[in-house]
C-alpha cells in the first residue's frame, strides 16, 4: 500500500489566538508584557508564551525590558501566509445597486437588528483609512449568520458579481481591531487593519495590490488614525 509523503515545506495555518497576538503587535507602539498581551489578545499566559517564543524564532518580535516588541513588517508577512479567517459556513455572496457606503449602513442597520456583531473589512474600510481606490465591493465579518436580503440585497453568483460578501466567522476577535487602531469610521465598525491588508490581496486585482501597498505602509508607519 502506498504511503503517504507529507512535505517539510508545508506551513501550518495559525490558530485564532496566534493571529489575535500578531495583531496586537503589529499594531502596538510600545513594548508589552506578556501579561498584558495575554489579556489583550484574550489568551492564556502560558499560550500567550508559547506564541511569543515562536514569534521571537521568527525574528518578528524581540524581548526587552519593558517587554516584548514587535516588527510590523515580519508580522504582516508571517500573517498574510498563515492564517485564514475560519468560517462557521462558507463566505455567501449578495448584490445591491445602492451606493457601497449605503449598503454598509444597510447591512449594519440589520446586524444591529439582529443583535449581531458585524466589522467591515476590504474595499470599503481601506477606503476609510487610507483612501486610495473607489471601492467596490465588501467583505463583512459577522458573529451570526444574517439574511441580507432583509436589508435589499439579493443573492449573486459569486465574488465578481457581488458588492457584499458575508463571512460569519467563530473568531469574534476579528471583529474588533488591536489596539490602538480606531474600531469604527464614519459610523461603520472595520476589522484590524491587518486583516484589511490581507482581505485587498484576497480580494485581487492590480488595483488593490496597489492600495494593500498603501495600507501596509500605514501599518508598518504606524500611521493610521487613533482614538482621540
Amino acid at each position: 500500500m502506498p504511503q503517504t509523503v507529507v512535505s517539510k515545506n508545508v506551513v501550518r495555518r495559525w490558530g485564532a489566538g496566534t493571529a489575535a497576538v500578531v495583531r496586537l503587535m503589529a499594531a502596538s507602539d510600545l513594548p508589552m508584557t506578556g501579561v498584558a498581551i495575554a489579556a489583550a489578545a484574550a489568551v492564556t499566559q502560558p499560550r500567550a508564551s508559547q506564541i511569543l517564543k515562536q514569534l521571537a524564532e521568527l525574528g518578528a518580535v524581540s524581548a526587552t525590558p519593558d517587554g516584548y516588541g514587535g516588527d510590523p513588517a515580519k508580522l504582516l508577512d508571517l500573517y498574510r501566509a498563515r492564517t485564514r479567517p475560519h468560517l462557521v459556513e462558507p463566505e455567501s455572496y449578495w448584490y445591491s445597486t445602492r451606493p457601497l457606503t449605503e449598503q454598509a449602513s444597510r447591512i449594519h442597520a440589520l446586524a444591529t437588528e439582529h443583535g449581531t456583531a458585524i466589522a467591515f473589512s476590504a474595499d470599503l474600510a481601506p477606503d476609510l483609512l487610507a483612501p486610495w481606490r473607489h471601492p467596490t465591493v465588501m467583505i463583512a465579518y459577522t458573529a451570526d449568520q444574517l439574511p441580507a436580503g432583509e436589508a435589499g440585497f439579493v443573492p449573486a453568483e459569486g465574488r465578481a458579481d457581488s458588492s457584499l460578501i458575508l463571512r460569519w466567522i467563530d473568531d469574534h476577535r476579528l471583529l474588533s481591531p488591536a489596539p490602538p487602531w480606531v474600531d469604527e469610521v464614519d459610523g461603520h465598525r472595520i476589522t484590524d487593519p491587518c486583516q484589511q491588508w490581507w482581505d485587498l490581496l484576497d480580494l485581487g486585482g492590480a488595483d488593490r495590490a496597489e492600495a494593500a501597498d498603501r495600507l501596509r505602509s500605514a501599518i508598518v508607519g504606524r500611521t493610521l488614525p487613533r482614538p482621540r
